[in-house]
């Protein structure tokens, strides 16, 4: 399984400082979470959380106020801007995978990269799901998160 399924890293080069841009990853995950097409409910009214502390929930906020656990913070560094979670949507956190996020300076901006890994506790279902976060991830970070920061950092 390890080898069919090793970790995947999803990067993104952004013309900002590393600061905001880690501040709206981070500290605004539940204002440019794209719900419509990466949540349980896909219902606008629906908020996607991330408590930006180490023990910290992932989660959705349905508009009936259930909350459906997608994950936890196990390590947030704010000074390297890195950010480490569990990670299971829609299952049971026995299956979860693990979600690093890092940003760093370039001369351009910042690079932020997301590694997804940890797909040996999915079993069977492990290649089908990486294949599938594999699109989704680019999909999230160069869609819905690009086009909100350039609303609110473009100059």
């Amino acid at each position: 399984m390890p080898d069919q399924c090793p970790p995947f890293t999803v990067e993104l080069q952004l013309p900002y400082p590393a600061q905001p841009v880690w501040e709206a990853f981070v500290h605004h995950f539940a204002d440019w979470w794209p719900v419509m097409t990466h949540s349980l409910s896909r219902d606008p009214r629906t908020c996607c959380v991330l408590e930006p502390t180490p023990g910290g929930a992932v989660l959705e906020v349905t508009p009936a106020g259930e909350h459906q656990a997608w994950g936890r913070v196990l390590e947030m560094d704010e000074g390297r801007f890195r950010l480490l979670f569990t990670w299971h949507p829609g299952r049971e956190p026995d299956s979860a995978q693990w979600v690093q996020v890092e940003i760093h300076s370039t001369a351009e901006g910042c690079l932020l990269s997301l590694t997804h890994g940890g797909w040996e506790a999915l079993g069977e279902i492990a290649p089908l799901l990486r294949q599938e976060y594999r699109r989704g991830w680019p999909e999230v970070l160069d869609g819905s998160f690009r086009s909100w920061l350039a609303a609110r950092l473009a100059h």
